[in-house]
């Protein structure tokens, strides 16, 4: 699908939808950070993930297409347009928001377990202007989530948002089309993974691409019908920037590619690569990702390992493996349970290093722009201790 052209528009239009934005940044106050859903791809018809959001490996606001399978395919029913279809902007301009509500009972072991807590896991809005001639500026504003903040009533949580308020991502994109060469400048995500919602999953919190830790970068690509690439490097936000644009990590700088070959409509493998270099250690990691979609079962499978060399100055450094297995069932339409086994080991070498998890995540769309996720996690860890997560979450978008 063609991206949409841009068109002229008076100024006061161009600010009233910059105004409009911003207040809806500023009145949707926490965060979880702009991913996706893997499962979605095949088993909804559509090859790419690229195909609907405006990043060109997923993720992120999705696009016109996006938001019609969104009513017509993956939900029980609905509008899936902005704002269900009560007000559509200009051509030159696509909106959004993200609002998620969580309630979690996560028990450690520790004196102060179980912990029982509600909170705003995600606010973010969304933007993304068509310039001329296949450019586009794309902007996420949001609130930085806190479990446990130090005044937890409305009226702390309000009063301390400005504190908290955050760009996790913008950046410049010259797509001409949707598929075809690209290339992108700012802060976001080199392409890389599964590219999960969760992001307490391994494959997420230990290949760099953990909550709150996107870096600066430079990206190039190509996207076409059954393949893609993807080049990127990177390096962490400057410690002088101000808050409004810190990130979290180890502060590394370096580069990823990506490449992704899909077969007959229903599969796809992928190779990927990193390399991150930081002032007290460094990684060096390469992996696979793999998905298969079965459509007479209704089944999804989805995998990625990892390989992660890990160097620390003054050290002789560890080699750690990392990996996700999932099977995701479709029983009916608006409805997808996930079964999941993930493991992370800190050190290949060494014995007791090795953490597993159990994962059972449930997400229901009952209409266009509503989720409601339950979610239920066993970790076991090489020292003999153990963990377990609940959590319910209502999700709306805009």
């Amino acid at each position: 699908m063609r991206l949409r052209r841009f068109q002229r528009a008076p100024a006061a239009r161009r600010l009233s939808a910059l105004a409009a934005f911003t207040l809806l940044a500023l009145l949707l106050l926490a965060s979880r950070d702009a991913a996706a859903y893997p499962q979605f791809q095949f088993s909804s018809g559509t090859t790419r993930c690229g195909q609907c959001h405006f990043a060109p490996g997923g993720t992120g606001l999705i696009n016109e297409w996006g938001r019609g399978e969104a009513g017509d395919t993956i939900s029980r029913g609905g509008d899936g347009a902005f704002l269900h279809g009560l007000w559509t902007p200009p051509s030159w301009v696509a909106l959004g928001g993200d609002f998620r509500l969580a309630s979690l009972a996560n028990a450690t072991g520790g004196p102060e377990s179980p912990e029982l807590v509600t909170f705003p896991m995600q606010v973010d809005a969304y933007a993304h202007f068509v310039l001329p001639a296949g450019f586009s500026l794309n902007l996420i504003v949001g609130d930085r989530g806190i479990t446990r903040p130090t005044d937890d009533s409305v009226g702390g949580r309000i009063t301390s948002a400005a504190h908290r308020f955050i760009s996790r991502e913008h950046y410049l994109m010259w797509r001409p089309s949707a598929t075809g060469p690209y290339a992108r400048i700012g802060r976001y995500f080199p392409v890389y993974g599964l590219r999960l919602v969760e992001h307490i999953f391994y494959v997420r919190r230990f290949t760099g691409n953990a909550l709150y830790e996107e870096p600066y970068a430079l990206s190039g690509g190509y996207i076409a019908d059954d393949w893609e690439v993807h080049a990127s490097a990177f390096t962490s936000v400057p410690s002088s920037f101000p808050d409004f644009f810190q990130s979290i990590g180890y502060g590394e700088s370096g580069g990823t590619a990506y490449g992704e070959m899909r077969f007959a409509g229903m599969a796809a493998l992928a190779l990927q690569t990193r390399i991150g270099v930081a002032d007290e250690q460094s990684r060096y990691q390469g992996g696979a990702v793999a998905k298969v979609w079965y459509d007479p079962a209704k089944l999804m499978f989805l995998g990625e390992a990892d390989v992660i060399r890990q160097q620390i100055s003054g050290s002789v450094g560890q080699t750690q493996f990392v990996s996700f297995a999932g099977l995701t069932y479709f029983p009916i339409r608006g409805l997808m349970s996930t079964v999941a086994y993930e493991r992370y080991q800190e050190d290949l070498n060494v014995k007791n290093t090795a953490h597993n998890a159990y994962d059972l995540e449930i997400n229901f769309f009952p209409w266009a722009h509503i989720e409601i996720l339950g979610l239920g996690r066993i970790q076991h860890n090489g020292d003999g201790s153990n963990a377990t997560l609940g959590m319910l979450q209502f999700h709306y978008y805009l």
